[in-house]
């Protein structure tokens, strides 16, 4: 009886109970996802048959579309506007309240609207932030100790970025590095009992395979580690300028808010339906044309427009403030800025037969260092998403220039920023509020 009732038997089962509910919610978030992309692929390839106003139906759907998304946030939940990372780490950090359970259907109904009406957001976001809420809401009939509960919340929404991107040991580093920037054996039995679980239900549901099949050329001399160097640290300045860029584009978003911010989603959700209408595989979360690039049916051209777009199209559908998250398309960024780095050193020097697959992977994981400065967790969710454990020191090397690049840069770690910018929302509404009262 009083190991049933002892605090790490309790950890335990509301960390196993919480892995439970968003493996089984995830694994139906991924599902339903690839079934909306295939949908707005059949529509757009069908808009085609009519080529002088075939354009209206993509154009029609992202408006409507991202216009729902946002409608969802609004009335119900706003804290589920953007990805959520940065409002479960304020809940963390007890500069917030947790967010109440409707935070979930939010999440996952605007999540699929937004994500496959083509919004280039990711899918761990609302996986992350169902996570938490769903640990918050198991914690309070569980556990006992306040501390304990945000252990759990913490637990459940590192099992939500586990089974997002199928990648269980990740979704464990993000909680220590990224969420917690602590390490305790409660906070470890926690994570490891959550996300375990999760990833078991949806690998059991979905099949366990990895995001991306690549073949395995490896680079073995250790010279080779300094282009991989200089890739990271030129994706730390780009990494810098992305987050630049997101911030300015929620700064203008503000600026104009006469227009209701329904109305500004719908318009960007157009936008993007145009882009769909002309380039259908840059739109969307972007793991399709991720496998693409790691199978190297790109030319450097391609490489530099998909680069350009997706450089843009990312911080242009996060302004719309729906739900989605920013891992994946920096996760797409990385690699095509990677293998457009690889395919130009063979242009230059093709002797020394540079992979650009392996630039690839690598590009993946040192600009998400750059944006999120979690380097430990892209490197470990990098290898699990492909596969290619061989190219751990060039991960590790390439990360470490895009750290200490965007660090010199004085850019902030993306999350960072945004939870700053929630915060000051919150207090910005308080003192309206304050001064209608008086």
């Amino acid at each position: 009886m009083a190991l049933l009732n002892s605090r790490v038997a309790r950890l335990a089962a509301a960390s196993l109970v919480a892995g439970t509910m968003i493996g089984l919610i995830g694994a139906a978030f991924r599902f339903f996802l690839v079934g909306a992309d295939r949908l707005r692929d059949a529509l757009v390839y069908r808009a085609h048959s009519w080529p002088h106003t075939g354009w209206i139906a993509p154009v029609v759907l992202g408006a409507v579309a991202a216009g729902l998304a946002r409608t969802l946030v609004v009335r119900f939940a706003p804290f589920a506007a953007g990805s959520g990372v940065q409002h479960v780490e304020a809940v963390l950090t007890r500069e917030m309240k947790p967010s109440p359970p409707v935070i979930v259907p939010v999440k996952f109904f605007g999540g699929l609207l937004a994500l496959g009406s083509g919004l280039a957001l990711g899918r761990e976001g609302p996986t992350v932030q169902m996570g938490a809420s769903l640990g918050s809401l198991v914690s309070k009939w569980v556990v006992r100790e306040q501390e304990d509960r945000k252990v759990v919340d913490a637990a459940a929404a590192g099992a939500g970025l586990a089974v997002a991107f199928n990648a269980p040991i990740g979704g464990s580093v993000f909680v220590f590095e990224e969420l917690t920037s602590r390490f305790t054996p409660w906070l470890l039995i926690a994570t490891l009992a959550s996300a375990t679980v999760a990833v078991w239900i949806m690998r059991m549901i979905l099949g366990n395979t990895v995001d991306f099949t690549l073949k395995h050329v490896s680079s073995t001399q250790s010279w080779l580690l300094f282009p991989f160097l200089t890739l990271g640290a030129l994706l730390g300045a780009v990494g810098a300028l992305y987050n630049s860029l997101i911030l300015a584009l929620l700064r203008l978003s503000d600026r104009l808010a006469a227009i209701p911010s329904v109305t500004r989603a719908a318009f960007i959700g157009a936008l993007v339906g145009l882009t769909a209408w002309f380039a259908p595989t840059l739109v969307g979360s972007g793991d399709a044309l991720t496998q693409t690039i790691f199978s190297e049916r790109h030319a450097i051209e391609a490489l530099l427009i998909i680069f350009l777009l997706r450089f843009l199209i990312g911080p242009w559908s996060y302004a719309a403030a729906t739900p989605g998250g920013l891992f994946a398309p920096l996760l797409l960024l990385g690699a095509s800025s990677g293998a457009l780095l690889g395919e130009a050193l063979n242009h230059l020097m093709p002797a020394l037969g540079f992979s650009p697959v392996a630039f690839a992977v690598v590009g993946m994981s040192a600009l998400f260092s750059a944006s999120v400065r979690a380097p430990l967790t892209g490197v470990v969710l990098t290898v699990e998403m492909t596969g290619r454990g061989d190219l751990t020191l060039a991960l590790l090397v390439a990360s470490l220039g895009a750290m200490i690049v965007s660090t010199l840069l004085d850019s902030e770690p993306i999350y960072v920023s945004l939870k700053r910018r929630m915060l000051a929302q919150q207090n910005t509404v308080a003192d309206n509020n304050a001064v209608r009262q008086t």
